[in-house]
């Protein structure tokens, strides 16, 4: 999307900066006035007829038929042109000028009627203006009427005059118009865009100041607004004869470009070149003031072929950087640096007359410039924008795997400290069991053997084994089942032999079960020993079998089979110990099933994988 979106601005800046090679201004749908007579006027009468107004009208000149429009190769002088237009109608005429390079005084019937320079212009780059000059019925008659038009040049800006055209403020106002917004407004953009950038790159540099391409910027577009004064001409005095020198100042602008294409290829500029940036427009204006060279020399000779230069450098350092290290930001000044580097050449081919015509291309191609430094703005500032959401992406997913790890942590912590109670109060139960009622029973035993009551000790060796077996379950943790069951093995492995009973018990294909807790392991026992005790008590059972095994989903499977009476079918034939087992079974979330066999009984237990959590 990126790359989609980059190609339409780069499509349409092409278009734009196309468009004065293809796009031809309108004219009025009137007759233009193509032929006129010049005459040379030289400073001398420049000034005789700045003194009298009848000095404009003279017969006694040599005049030359001419076609509009016009160029003359020498600058900063006065011509004079003359037409004359023929009327049937003599109210509500006016002279339409389209393009006028760059001051024209306008005489009727040997009358001033209009002055262009008494209008807001600029001076310097912007060349060229329009102007629709009322023309008085009062000084107009039927049939031909003599114009004439005081022309001239400022500046190293060739003269020029375009055709003209005279009819109704109807005909002529919308072209007219369109000309002021082309040739003024337009022009007036551009300075209030580029005071704007200019603004705003100070700014970032301001903030940061170790970013020495925000600074070179800064100073780029701040040096090359000197050329801008000359639309403060009637606030600044002798504005026209400093102009040369604000040319010189600017100048300064072409090692600058070179210093920040350096920079946006990576490669740091050398100290020359930013002192080029400062002795060259310092030289210029030293030579121009100590009158060694005149200003305009400088200017046209020294200044403008310096611009060029930077520019082509900085241009070709542009390429190299876009092509060669595939820079982004080069390939977004490319396109507006090139634009550039040909406005400069037309514009210098205007200035050396090897071009007619008064529009200079650097002032409508200077904003495809600003908007190339302000796409690189942008990108910086997405870039950085998205290094910064890539780092809060990662500190984010940092806090929350820490926050995770504390939570562990701190639950582990809980468990741990939860099982060293657990643990000291098991060992505190066991000791006292042990101590108190187990040595109890060992008495009891004893006292039996020696008064030979048989009875006696075999209720004591129960409550005994029963009590180690109470006191083995409180050491289970969590999956050691298998450890608990081994224990109860070796315990009837004792008490059956002794009564002539066969054990078989086979745990190894027990499936692992977690979350197991001394109470829940306790009850596993419980069940086994009352469905034992059971198949010795009321089967007469000779031959046990214990087996482990997967009982399906999820499940775990213990099968207790013996060879004694089968279990009766009576429903309601349940005893405590029954009882007893199925409340233990639904403890554990597990399920219970006695069935009946040919020769004995076999009782199945039904365990989950994982045993729900319940108090230790």
């Amino acid at each position: 999307m990126r790359k989609l979106g980059l190609g339409v601005l780069w499509g349409l800046l092409a278009w734009l900066a196309s468009m004065p090679l293809w796009l031809e201004q309108s004219e009025p749908d009137i007759p233009a006035i193509t032929q006129a007579f010049y005459t040379a006027q030289d400073q001398a009468a420049q000034d005789q007829a700045a003194q009298s107004q009848a000095a404009q009208y003279q017969d006694d000149k040599t005049w030359q038929a001419v076609s509009l429009p016009r160029a003359r190769r020498q600058a900063g002088h006065w011509e004079h042109y003359r037409i004359t237009v023929p009327l049937d109608e003599i109210n509500g005429r006016y002279l339409f000028i389209p393009t006028i390079s760059q001051r024209a005084i306008v005489t009727l019937a040997g009358e001033e009627i209009a002055d262009t320079e008494h209008r807001t212009t600029m001076i310097g780059l912007a060349s060229g203006i329009t102007a629709l000059v009322p023309l008085p019925a009062r000084l107009l008659t039927p049939g031909d009427n003599v114009i004439d038009i005081q022309l001239q040049s400022i500046g190293l800006v060739p003269a020029y005059l375009s055709p003209m055209y005279v009819g109704s403020a109807e005909q002529l106002t919308p072209y007219y118009r369109s000309r002021v917004f082309l040739l003024e407004y337009l022009r007036l953009m551009v300075p209030a865009g580029q005071l704007l950038m200019a603004l705003v790159v100070l700014v970032l540099w301001l903030y940061r100041p170790q970013d020495a391409l925000f600074g070179w910027l800064s100073l780029l577009l701040v040096t090359s607004m000197f050329i801008y004064l000359g639309m403060m001409r009637d606030l600044l005095p002798r504005l026209l004869d400093l102009m040369p020198y604000l040319h010189m100042i600017g100048s300064a602008a072409s090692a600058i470009l070179v210093i920040i294409v350096l920079l946006i290829a990576g490669i740091p500029p050398p100290r020359w070149l930013k002192l080029t940036a400062l002795i060259v427009p310092l030289v210029c204006i030293a030579l121009g003031l100590s009158n060694l060279v005149p200003a305009p020399q400088l200017v046209m000779f020294v200044n403008a072929p310096l611009n060029i230069l930077g520019s082509l450098i900085s241009l070709g350092i542009t390429a190299w950087a876009a092509m060669a290290r595939r820079s982004s930001e080069a390939w977004l000044l490319l396109l507006p640096l090139l634009l550039a580097v040909l406005a400069a050449l037309h514009d210098y081919a205007v200035i050396s007359a090897r071009l007619d015509g008064p529009i200079f291309l650097s002032v409508y191609y200077r904003p495809a410039l600003m908007i190339g430094i302000a796409m690189i703005l942008m990108r910086r500032l997405g870039v950085s924008l998205n290094r910064l959401d890539d780092v809060n992406a990662w500190l984010t997913q940092r806090l929350t795997e820490q926050e995770r790890e504390l939570e562990r942590l701190h639950a582990e912590e809980r468990r741990e400290t939860a099982r060293r109670a657990l643990g000291n109060e098991r060992r505190r139960l066991t000791a006292d069991l042990h101590d108190g009622l187990s040595g109890h029973l060992a008495s009891i035993i004893a006292l039996s053997e020696r008064e030979k009551s048989d009875q006696v000790e075999r209720a004591a060796r129960e409550a005994l084994e029963d009590l180690r077996l109470v006191i083995h379950s409180l050491d289970i943790q969590d999956r050691e089942l298998p450890v608990a069951l081994a224990g109860l093995r070796e315990r009837l492995e004792r008490q059956l032999k002794r009564m002539g009973v066969t054990l078989d018990w086979s745990m190894a294909r027990l499936p692992e079960i977690t979350g197991v807790t001394p109470s829940q392991a306790l009850n596993v026992l419980r069940i086994l020993q009352e469905a034992i005790t059971n198949a010795l008590k009321h089967g007469q059972a000779t031959r046990i079998q214990v087996s482990g095994s997967e009982g399906g989903e999820h499940q775990a499977r213990i099968d207790v089979i013996n060879d004694g009476t089968p279990f009766p079918h009576d429903p309601g034939h349940h005893g405590t110990g029954l009882i007893n087992m199925r409340r233990r079974i639904r403890q554990l979330g597990g399920h219970i099933d006695i069935a009946p066999l040919a020769t004995g009984t076999r009782l199945t237990l039904l365990l989950p994988l994982q045993l729900p959590e319940s108090p230790a």
